[in-house]
């Protein structure tokens, strides 16, 4: 008895040895390795080209816009992608002489005002359904989208493109009301002193008893230096993050689109309200829609005052799409449509919810691989349907 004990301890051991002696010493050349190339990052991505200027420009209450007169490279994620705007902060066809050809073939304007759904994010112009409708349909397309921007940042944008003659009477405007702007209402946009404000921003100022500029340069500097106070960390250990960096793409390529579906900002029309009451703060669920409501109502007056057809276009998550709704959003942005008087609301929904029904790979063949954004073949559809749904001679 004695013996097989020692013997299974013996084993042990030698597996043990076998398994972590390699570990260690490999952890422990890793670590002179990375200490003796500082400057060395595998996994910094490079700076985007660009003509010199900013894409965005920002204020002190942290509302920002796209800049003017950008031309050259954006970044989402790990992929480039071309932006060019015009001296309006407008995304144009970064292929200038080809807009220009075709210019004349153009209609009227019709203003597109969204998120980063309606700018495009991710893709190049041609693939976006803006640049789409100018180009397949012969829709004189405007793109005033931007990240993240919701009805609060709408409402003082229309005003002030009104005001400068950048929109004029009886132009169609349409509205991208995404699932996200229930998050973004009730978690990021606000008014203070009747004009927009970030609530974070707000909320730093109050603290600070004064306003800041909060640059990306300062997070920077603030986390790197968080995340160097821990001995293991990326910068000592650069080999074994790149393992571990390349294994996390590898399983994570598996499981993306379920984490996709899974997101905070679209969980509110098949999640119960109170479980994730929490994920929507300060406001919550609820009084985000509210605000929407509301801040649609006055988008609708300014439109109505300057003898504008507004429309609203919506449109499917991947999460929309594989669970079932408890929550109606058509029905709802329908209701408002009604109450404002909108020129009507452009539901894509079915002809997306259609898609899937014969499509077992729907995900994979409609949006950005491991995100919520449309792609290529996504942005056609939905421009197919705004075009059919707008019917502009």
């Amino acid at each position: 008895m004695k013996l097989l004990k020692n013997s299974f301890l013996e084993k042990f051991f030698l597996i043990f040895i076998s398994i972590f002696l390699p570990i260690i010493f490999f952890q422990l050349v890793d670590f002179l390795y990375s200490r003796n190339t500082p400057n060395y990052n595998p996994f910094q991505l490079r700076d985007p080209i660009n003509n010199g200027k900013s894409l965005y420009i920002s204020n002190s209450f942290g509302v920002y816009d796209l800049g003017p007169n950008f031309n050259g490279e954006s970044r989402y994620g790990g992929k480039y992608f071309f932006v060019k705007t015009d001296e309006n902060g407008f995304r144009i066809n970064h292929l200038m002489d080809e807009e220009h050809k075709n210019k004349s073939n153009l209609g009227k304007k019709v203003f597109f005002i969204g998120d980063s759904f309606t700018f495009g994010v991710g893709l190049d112009w041609q693939e976006s359904f803006v640049g789409i409708l100018n180009k397949k349909f012969n829709i004189h397309a405007i793109n005033a989208g931007v990240n993240s921007h919701s009805p609060t940042l709408y409402k003082f944008k229309l005003k002030r493109l009104i005001e400068e003659g950048l929109i004029s009477n009886n132009q169609k405007i349409v509205l991208g009301l995404d699932i996200s702007d229930v998050y973004d209402e009730a978690t990021r946009w606000t008014e203070y002193n009747g004009m927009p404000a970030n609530i974070n921003k707000l909320r730093e100022m109050s603290k600070n008893n004064l306003a800041v500029n909060f640059t990306n340069q300062n997070l920077s500097e603030k986390d790197g230096g968080v995340e160097r106070r821990n001995i293991y960390n990326k910068y000592n250990f650069k080999l074994t993050y790149q393992i571990y960096y390349g294994l996390e793409n590898f399983v994570k390529r598996f499981i993306d689109d379920i984490q996709v579906r899974n997101n905070d900002r679209s969980k509110f029309t098949y999640k119960d309200w109170e479980l994730i009451d929490e994920n929507f703060s300060p406001l919550g669920v609820e009084n985000g829609l509210k605000k929407i409501r509301n801040n649609l109502v006055e988008i609708s007056q300014i439109a109505a005052e300057n003898k504008n057809e507004l429309y609203i276009l919506i449109y499917p998550w991947p999460a929309q799409m594989a669970y079932e709704s408890s929550f109606d959003w058509q029905k709802y942005v329908k209701n408002i449509c009604i109450e404002i008087n909108c020129s009507g609301v452009i539901d894509t929904f079915p002809s997306f919810l259609s898609y899937k029904e014969n499509s077992n790979s729907w995900q994979k063949k409609l949006f950005i691989r491991g995100d919520m954004h449309f792609n290529q073949k996504g942005n056609y559809i939905l421009a197919e349907i705004i075009a059919n749904e707008l019917n502009i001679k």
